[in-house]
């Protein structure tokens, strides 16, 4: 068994004398190259490891607020969306280095109450991010009633609640009303209302944006005497003007439809038909009263007046 065991040991001669074709061209050279990288490497290493973090600490990968680009915010918008998100989300002393850094980024400004969506994030060297987002739009103000006086609170097109500070009073007369019975949101700012008569008013406020002033309009309210709807979907809306003249427009366009859609563009289409004709609704007689559910067609007759408190 020893003999044998001895037999099958090649000893240090037999294991030199294997290794000495790798020592001949071309394995010689080949080793050489390889022994050279694992030095670098090693060499590379230790030298990161002593100088690495001054590095990355340095200015072209720490990401200061100034190098955090967001598109430029509309008009209405009188809030730093930029300096809030940083403050409010701890966004300071990040690097760009961070695998996580652009999901930081984008939950921070998702958070915004003007910010719709973030639609993309994506970081350059040097530090650099490019935040791609929507802002939302107010498309009207809710009658509200705070502390015993009247007031004004802004939404967009899915009723979320805006923050009304960004709106002066002057500005605010530049939205339609949505007028409702104890209007009162579930929520802070940059939630959803909570009603659904406010969403569905809000998509029927989005339609006339461009046409409400041209119209004469001046707020959406829903039917009296209707039940409290559970939907959008149930709620019967009317436009009136300051002056009483009223349009029944019915139900609201759902979000997701695109043949509501076009419906009620073809309701708006026939209102500016019918004022081009006829003049703004709002120089027309209290007890006018027009039915957009017919059809979309506006059809003038006299009818009793639905009560709206001024």
């Amino acid at each position: 068994m020893n003999a044998a065991k001895r037999k099958a040991d090649p000893g240090p001669a037999g294991r030199v004398a294997r290794l000495l074709p790798f020592l001949q061209r071309p394995y010689r050279r080949m080793l050489v190259v390889l022994l050279l990288l694992a030095g670098l490497l090693g060499g590379a290493y230790h030298t990161w490891q002593r100088v690495g973090p001054q590095i990355v600490q340095g200015p072209e990968y720490v990401l200061q607020p100034d190098q955090i680009q967001i598109p430029p915010p509309p008009p209405w918008i009188r809030s730093d969306v930029r300096a809030e998100t940083i403050r409010d989300g701890g966004l300071t002393g990040l690097s760009i280095l961070d695998r996580e850094l652009t999901v930081k980024i984008a939950g921070a400004f998702s958070l915004h109450t003007w910010v719709e969506e973030v639609r993309r994030v994506r970081k350059a060297h040097p530090a650099r991010v490019i935040v791609e987002l929507v802002y939302r739009t107010p498309v009207a103000m809710v009658e509200v009633t705070m502390n015993d006086r009247p007031g004004l609170l802004p939404v967009d097109i899915n009723g979320v609640l805006l923050p009304p500070g960004d709106f002066s009073a002057e500005q605010a007369r530049d939205y339609l009303r949505i007028s409702l019975p104890d209007a009162t949101p579930a929520g802070p700012v940059g939630t959803p209302w909570g009603d659904p008569r406010v969403s569905g008013a809000a998509r029927i406020a989005a339609v006339l944006s461009e046409h409400w002033k041209q119209l004469g309009l001046y707020r959406i309210a829903v039917k009296p005497g209707e039940p409290a709807p559970q939907t959008a979907a149930e709620a019967v809306f009317v436009l009136a003007t300051r002056r009483g003249a009223q349009a029944v427009w019915g139900t609201a366009p759902q979000a997701d439809s695109r043949a509501e859609a076009q419906a009620a563009i073809a309701k708006v289409e026939h209102l500016v038909a019918y004022v081009e004709k006829h003049g703004p609704l709002d120089g027309l007689n209290a007890d006018v009263h027009i039915d957009l559910t017919q059809n979309a067609a506006a059809d003038p007759r006299t009818a009793s007046r639905f009560e709206l408190d001024e």
